[in-house]
């Protein structure tokens, strides 16, 4: 059965106006156009994500452990607020494939508003249940106690990150993905000089570690997201009247919520897994933490080349999918599997064999070197598996099959990964090798799984125009 369409414009006090370079976009531009700048923007989270690491590291090796797993809570607010992205991006790029307009204006309004929203309450559960969380991924107390700082201003004043992450969803929709990472690489290039700052005391400033870093952090993203607010209006030309804030939010967030909500769900049941599994880590001892913390960088940089290809792919397919293409959709996916497949493959060969001088970037201690060092032959293995989960799922999503991979999405890590992490990490000893190998099993599982689905072709009639 066809999902319904929304079709009927709705008079909001909220404006988007359009003219022919922005109804284009997404579709007037190739893959690689797209990919592109997307790519380079998750790269450079990842290398200052790596700077912070590196800085971290000459101040002390616990500094290092404590962020990894403060950051692993952190991931949680990223997902929820993906919730809306992902309903936003999806609904913006199918309306503008099928040209309407009108739709779009309460689409953005109501994106904003609810992360908005969202991004308040969570930060005050970040901030006065610091406790409580730390304690439940069973941080060491000292780690705990060096992170907390960290914790609370990062996680409480998440409303920066939610409102970049919204705002940068509508460019994205649109097709500007160059403009977007110019805005993220400005912030970040921030954020490495705020961290020089407060780690190593430059200007005069007091050395505040940890601390410090946190600081850095939310003086960028809050700059970053008045800039992210500002490029929105001048290149999607929008507007927001607060008279029309009570309508959109009733009428159009059911529409981004009937998407968000199972699709964030699925995106947020991977976190809580991963934050199980890394309550398992945790029993292990610092020097464990500490080199997982290094290993998942590591992944990091062979996971962004896919994160391209996804986002890249999947707003193609929105557009495509509004204007009836679904022989080319089809063929689409198929083919950006592949080329991140071989990639994937490709990088992981080239890290597994420059293994020890990549850690030797991180100056670990002899005992974390020895564990992440055993990891590696790993790689393989769960960054192959990983690249079907990355793109397919992203371009079900975005041709409207929103149920199949959001049930499979939710069952998958909490009963295989989180089951095969304890029984080979723990039971049997394997440790962070165990770890790597149940992820590896669940990604290759849930992968082939999305593989089938899409080429059944049962997504072909779920679009939302």
């Amino acid at each position: 059965m066809r999902n319904r369409k929304y079709r009927s414009p709705l008079a909001t006090g909220i404006s988007l106006k359009s003219n022919k370079s922005s109804l284009e976009g997404a579709e007037g531009k190739n893959l690689l156009a797209l990919a592109t700048p997307i790519f380079f923007e998750f790269l450079l989270v990842n290398i200052v994500g790596n700077v912070d690491i590196i800085m971290l590291g000459k101040y002390s090796t616990e500094a290092v452990a404590a962020v990894g797993g403060v950051k692993q809570l952190l991931i949680i607010q990223n997902v929820i607020f993906g919730f809306i992205c992902i309903g936003t991006t999806i609904l913006i790029s199918q309306l503008l494939g099928a040209q309407e307009i009108q739709e779009v204006r309460g689409i953005v309004g109501a994106a904003i508003l609810i992360n908005l929203l969202i991004a308040a309450t969570l930060g005050g559960v970040y901030l006065l249940g610091h406790n409580y969380l730390l304690r439940w991924i069973r941080l060491p107390g000292p780690l705990a106690e060096i992170g907390r700082v960290y914790f609370r201003l990062v996680g409480g004043l998440c409303i920066f990150q939610a409102m970049t992450l919204t705002f940068g969803a509508v460019m994205k929709a649109y097709g500007h993905t160059k403009e977007v990472f110019y805005i993220n690489l400005g912030v970040h290039l921030l954020n490495i000089l705020g961290n020089s700052i407060f780690i190593f005391g430059m200007f005069g400033m007091p050395i505040l570690g940890v601390s410090g870093v946190g600081i850095s952090t939310v003086t960028a993203r809050g700059l970053g997201c008045f800039v992210s607010y500002r490029s929105m209006k001048r290149y999607c030309n929008f507007t927001f009247d607060v008279e029309g804030v009570r309508r959109v939010l009733i009428e159009k967030g059911r529409q981004i919520l009937a998407i968000g909500v199972p699709t964030g769900g699925q995106y947020l049941c991977w976190s809580l897994a991963q934050l199980i599994i890394l309550s398992f880590v945790n029993t292990m001892g610092s020097h464990t933490i500490e080199a997982r913390t290094y290993l998942m960088l590591v992944a990091s940089f062979i996971i962004t080349f896919s994160l391209g290809l996804g986002q890249g792919t999947a707003l193609q397919i929105g557009r495509l999918i509004g204007a009836g293409e679904k022989e080319l959709v089809y063929r689409k996916c198929l083919r950006s599997t592949l080329i991140a497949f071989l990639i994937a493959t490709f990088l992981s060969g080239v890290v597994v064999t420059n293994r020890l001088e990549i850690l030797s970037l991180f100056k670990p201690g002899m005992e974390a070197l020895n564990i992440a060092y055993g990891v590696f032959g790993w790689f393989f293995f769960l960054e192959t598996g990983r690249v079907f989960n990355i793109i397919i799922i992203r371009s079900l999503h975005a041709a409207g099959d929103i149920r199949f991979p959001a049930v499979v999405g939710i069952i998958s890590p909490l009963v295989v990964a989180v089951s095969l992490a304890w029984i080979l990490g723990i039971a049997l000893g394997y440790g962070l090798v165990g770890i790597w190998a149940a992820n590896g099993i669940e990604e290759w599982i849930r992968g082939l799984t999305m593989f089938f689905r899409w080429k059944s072709r049962r997504w072909e009639d779920k679009e939302f125009t």
